[in-house]
């Protein structure tokens, strides 16, 4: 490649449509700082020309042509897993004995067969279960990028496809439960206990709303709690402060002065069985303006989702 020296005036043919405009648009990508970065300071302008008429296109961005001498290449494996296994089984005297058993008296064991000094159990190799080697087969198919961490029925396929030992259902389901990532990434896939009952999708705003309480934070003026109040409809929230010994009379307050004279009283609320939202006071005054009260399921915040993820988010503003 030449270098063109300062002062020189060059062009630049691209088939690239958007870097015609590289110098009069607004630079944004770090590709972008990174062109101009290298061409600072010299003389040159560029000029567009289309994949049709770029017949002298650089080869060094072309794929070869298959009938290319660059492509005629041997390329030969070394298969070091296969040496592996036979220098281990050479050594264990267990399965050495079981071979020259099959080997001298196979009408005692019909169903192994030997080829090249291995033990075929229906076309797949048979290891003893104490070999070295089966946790390598274990972490290979299925800790590995290929082996992608599947489960306990999909990981035993691949590997009995090949290789069969005695216990190797429990060794894989072991292997498994015992996989940090496995545990750590995946959930639980069990039925629900129990009979779901959804809550009923809002249509207008600011009719179906959500309570909930944040505890715990830093005084401001004697208030240490937070009203979050959402409205599952639009997803907007209101926020009322309160102190730490308030009551179910002060939090209808709180409600009507935050919400009810904004958007009017709500056809419905769901919050968790706070003692406040228990009490009697405040299902009979729900109760006389027609709101209905929808309690979530005990030890199951996931009722309410939405109102607990806006309060790490109001958590991570404060």
């Amino acid at each position: 490649m030449t270098t063109l020296p300062f002062g020189h005036h060059f062009t630049i043919v691209t088939d690239h449509h958007s870097l015609k405009e590289l110098l009069n648009q607004v630079i944004q990508t770090p590709e972008q700082h990174m062109y101009l970065a290298h061409l600072m300071g010299y003389d040159y302008d560029i000029q567009y020309r289309s994949d049709s008429h770029n017949q002298a296109a650089d080869a060094l961005s072309r794929l070869p042509e298959h009938d290319s001498p660059m492509l005629m290449v041997l390329s030969v494996p070394c298969l070091t897993f296969m040496k592996e296994l036979c220098h281990q089984l050479d050594n264990h005297s267990a399965y050495q004995h079981y071979l020259q058993e099959v080997l001298t008296c196979p009408t005692k064991h019909p169903g192994p067969e030997v080829s090249q000094g291995l033990i075929l159990s229906k076309g797949r190799i048979w290891l003893p279960r104490s070999l070295p080697i089966a946790s390598t087969l274990l972490t290979e198919h299925h800790a590995t990028p290929t082996g992608r961490h599947i489960g306990v029925t999909k990981t035993l396929a691949r590997i009995m496809k090949n290789f069969v030992w005695p216990g190797l259902r429990e060794d894989v389901a072991q292997f498994v439960a015992n996989c940090v990532k496995c545990q750590v990434t995946k959930y639980e896939a069990k039925k629900m206990v129990g009979l779901l009952c959804p809550l009923p999708v809002p249509h207008r705003p600011w009719e179906d709303l959500s309570l909930d309480f944040i505890v715990g934070l830093p005084s401001y003026q004697g208030n240490i709690v937070l009203l979050v109040v959402v409205d599952r409809f639009s997803k907007g929230i209101h926020l009322g402060m309160l102190p730490s010994n308030y009551s179910a009379l002060m939090m209808a307050s709180l409600f009507l002065d935050i919400v009810v004279k904004l958007h009017g009283l709500p056809r419905s609320l769901v919050s968790d069985r706070d003692p406040l939202f228990v009490s009697r006071f405040w299902q009979e005054l729900f109760w006389a303006s027609g709101t209905q009260l929808r309690m979530i399921s005990p030890y199951h915040p996931q009722s309410d989702g939405q109102t607990k993820v806006l309060n790490q988010i109001i958590e991570q503003y404060l």
